[in-house]
């Protein structure tokens, strides 16, 4: 049984797990794989069955990022990441997203899904379809690339820098590979078509908003990729005392799926705006080889 003082600490860390899973997505599965610990183990610390483990105390604080000392004390580090502080800065659009990335898995298939369907209603139009083809092929591979990291790279993986710095490292590689194909777009059309269709040589009116949200997407993970270097330089060799007031630089780390989300499907509106433009739009002028 725990003594008073254990279990103030074990109901502290209950709040804290409920932040985790508010703010960052973390499931209690999750949270029991970085501890090293099992679910059943879990629940006999929060109820005060058996007391908090030194070293799975610190796995936590480390989780957290925060000092163990914070923990055991209750210091004002904890207070970002008590669910009551999610209420104030919650509205009802932040709380729409934060249910669709809490599911990442599921936000990429239908993202996927949206793609293949607005794919398969512009087969008439190559110009719009080649657009739309691109993002389809960089979101299947978002989908590859987010159950491999789930199911395979992450039970591997034991700290959750280098988690972070797999899923967004992989998520800036795919952007990147967006934004090229975006750009080489007209060789790539005329590679696929082999020539034989004249609309791929027109100007589509999306493109340079389109091409944006791209650049936008890439910023997004070269920024959260950089801020978990950030808030690990004691990892890379700084003195704890000064790396840890990088430790609240959270921003990115915090509320990547919702700024993901964000552009990710005004570029699904915009493709099937650009599409709908150019079903009524009179016909152009159609370049020759």
């Amino acid at each position: 049984m725990q003594t008073p003082e254990e279990y103030e600490v074990s109901q502290r860390i209950g709040l804290l797990i409920k932040g985790l899973k508010h703010k960052r997505g973390m499931s209690r599965e999750d949270i029991c794989r970085h501890l090293g610990i099992g679910m059943r183990t879990l629940d006999n610390y929060l109820n005060g069955v058996s007391s908090f483990k030194l070293g799975t105390l610190m796995k936590f604080a480390d989780l957290c990022r925060v000092k163990l000392a914070d923990i055991l004390d209750d210091t004002e580090a904890l207070s970002r990441l008590y669910p009551d502080n999610m209420k104030d800065k919650g509205s009802i659009l932040t709380l729409i997203l934060g249910s669709i990335a809490g599911y990442f898995l599921i936000f990429e298939s239908i993202v996927f899904l949206l793609l293949l369907l607005l794919f398969c209603c512009c087969y008439k139009d190559k110009n719009s379809q080649t657009i739309t083809g691109i993002f389809l092929f960089i979101f299947a591979l978002e989908v590859v690339v987010a159950y491999l990291l789930r199911f395979i790279i992450f039970p591997a993986v034991e700290s959750y820098f280098f988690e972070n710095i797999y899923a967004f490292g992989l998520q800036l590689t795919l952007s990147l590979m967006l934004l090229f194909l975006l750009k080489h777009r007209m060789t790539i059309s005329v590679f696929l078509t082999q020539g034989r269709s004249a609309s791929v040589f027109e100007k589509n009116g999306i493109e340079a908003p389109i091409y944006f949200l791209a650049m936008t997407l890439v910023l997004i993970d070269f920024l959260a990729l950089m801020e978990n270097f950030l808030r690990n330089l004691d990892r890379l060799g700084m003195s704890e005392e000064l790396a840890k007031t990088f430790w609240e630089v959270t921003f990115f780390y915090d509320y990547f799926e919702y700024l993901k989300t964000i552009p990710a499907f005004l570029c699904i509106a915009l493709l099937y705006v650009g599409f709908i433009a150019r079903r009524h739009a009179p016909l152009q002028v159609r370049a020759t080889l």
